[in-house]
C-alpha cells in the first residue's frame, strides 16, 4: 500500500450517516421543551374559581382608588396613615353628607382589606375659610359583612342602627346647618 492509509468509500458513507443522525437527533431534542409547553397548555386545566385579588390601601393607589368613589360633596383632603383613612369633605347637604359616609363604609371596610378605621371631618365653605360641622369615626369590626353588602345596594346612611355605629361629634354650626335641612 503506497501513498497512506485509504478508507474505503462505504466506510466513508457510513461515518458521514451517523454524523448526519447525530445533529439530527441533537437538533429535534433541542425542540422539546417548546413541543411539551404547547402540549401542557392545550391540556391544562381552568381553574373554576378565580381567588379573590385583594385590594391594599397603599401612599400609591390611594388618590385613584378615592377618585373612582361616586361621591356627591367635594372631596377636600384625603390622608392614609397606619390603617387610618382620614378624609375631609365640604358638606353641602346633610343626605348627600350620609350618602358619601356609606360610600366610604362600603370602601373602606368592603373594597380594601387594610383599613381598620375610618376618620371623616364635614366643613362648610365659607369663602376664605372652613368651619368644621362635625366629625365622624367608624371601626371595621363594628361592621359586619351583611352591614356592608347592604350598604353596597344602598349607600345612603338611612337606618339609624348605622348612623348610630359612627362615632359623631357636632358643632353647634354642625347642629344648626342639619337642622335648617330638617326644616325645608
Amino acid at each position: 500500500m503506497k501513498g497512506g492509509f485509504k478508507l474505503p468509500i462505504t466506510k466513508l458513507k457510513q461515518w458521514s450517516l451517523l454524523l448526519l443522525s447525530g445533529v439530527a437527533v441533537v437538533l429535534l431534542m433541542s425542540q422539546l421543551p417548546s413541543v411539551d409547553r404547547g402540549f401542557q397548555q392545550r391540556h391544562s386545566t381552568v381553574p373554576v374559581f378565580q381567588p379573590n385579588k385583594a385590594i391594599v390601601l397603599t401612599d400609591n393607589n390611594l388618590v385613584d382608588l378615592i377618585a373612582n368613589l361616586p361621591l356627591k360633596d367635594q372631596l377636600a383632603k384625603v390622608g392614609w396613615d397606619h390603617s387610618i383613612l382620614t378624609v375631609d369633605i365640604i358638606g353641602e347637604v346633610p343626605d348627600a353628607m350620609w350618602s358619601d359616609f356609606g360610600q366610604f363604609i362600603v370602601f373602606s371596610f368592603g373594597e380594601v382589606n387594610n383599613v381598620k378605621q375610618v376618620l371623616i371631618r364635614v366643613f362648610a365653605d365659607k369663602g376664605e375659610r372652613r368651619e368644621l360641622l362635625l366629625a365622624a369615626e367608624a371601626r371595621k369590626y363594628e361592621w359586619t359583612d351583611k352591614e356592608l353588602d347592604e350598604l353596597k345596594r344602598s349607600p345612603l346612611l338611612a337606618d339609624s342602627n348605622n348612623i348610630l355605629k359612627f362615632k359623631l361629634s357636632v358643632t353647634p354650626s354642625g347642629k344648626r346647618w342639619i337642622a335648617n335641612f330638617a326644616n325645608s
